[in-house]
């Protein structure tokens, strides 16, 4: 999973704040697995319901990184057309101002009659 979420991150297909989470869960994970004392409650359960619950629970994480990298791609159009907004509004902005000049111009020369193409 770690590996996994670094390649994604290196793909731009899920953002850095996704990536540190499931590094984190990914970690702790490894953590359960490896110190025995960390692990100690699966013999509490029996042997079916551990594969069981190992089922739903990679079944789970699968989803929920698969949902974080959909997340991520919507947050960076989202940013991305933020930017494209921004810089239509500012376009838009110098264009009024132009165009106020334009009339302004027109207006002290009196030749609002003559603007019309014939």
């Amino acid at each position: 999973m770690i590996i996994a979420v670094f390649w994604m991150t290196s793909h731009k297909k899920i953002t850095v704040n996704f990536a540190v989470v499931w590094e984190i869960l990914g970690i702790v994970l490894v953590c359960i697995g490896a110190i025995p004392k960390f692990s100690q409650w699966t013999k509490l359960v029996g042997s079916g319901t551990s594969m069981a619950l190992f089922g739903v629970g990679v079944l789970f994480l699968f989803e929920e990184v698969r949902t974080s990298a959909i997340l991520s791609q919507l947050m960076l159009k989202n940013r991305e057309l933020a930017m494209q907004v921004s810089l239509l509004n500012q376009e838009n902005e110098f264009l009024v101002k132009e165009i106020e000049k334009v009339t302004k111009i027109l207006e002290e020369n009196g030749d609002e009659e003559d603007t019309v193409c014939r």
